[in-house]
């Protein structure tokens, strides 16, 4: 299994992810899917090489969990506005999860990171600074990664 040490901007992801829950898709949409999956894990980080499981992510050092918990899309979409990024609504329990781990990784510390993985790999692992409330999402990307790879994924294509 490989790891992309770059594929979220994650302060970006982190802004984006709070100002979302009350957006939606704007005029630049420019593809649209529903289904799909992302799965997510709260985890701590760790020193480089201490552990078989401490593997890098968006350059920091977390430990790998065991399992995940799947979190079902109800839609994703590419919004290109000046910036790459993939606009994600959930189904009703794949908000309660996304609700869930972002409150469990705010009460574990600085430590703790919120990890999201899409098509098998880990995609980003999150510093969440605030629990967040809704169903809606928008995860930048940088300037090299394509918002339409990262929707396919989701939907599992």
């Amino acid at each position: 299994m490989s790891f992309r040490t770059s594929r979220l901007t994650l302060a970006t992801f982190m802004l984006l992810a709070l100002s979302a829950c009350s957006s939606s898709a704007g005029a630049d949409e420019t593809s649209f899917g529903t289904g799909g999956t992302i799965d997510m894990a709260v985890s701590d980080t760790c020193i480089a090489g201490s552990d078989s499981q401490c593997v890098l992510v968006d350059g920091d050092s977390v430990l790998l969990p065991s399992t995940f918990r799947e979190a079902g899309v109800k839609s994703s979409s590419v919004a290109e506005g000046g910036q790459s990024a993939v606009d994600v609504t959930f189904t009703e329990d794949g908000a309660k999860v996304w609700q869930e781990l972002t409150e469990e990784a705010v009460g574990a510390g600085d430590s703790a990171r919120l990890l999201i993985k899409v098509g098998g790999e880990v995609q980003t692992a999150v510093r969440v600074m605030e629990a967040m409330k809704g169903d809606q999402v928008q995860i930048a990307l940088g300037t090299d990664e394509s918002a339409q790879d990262l929707v396919d994924l989701i939907q599992g294509n």
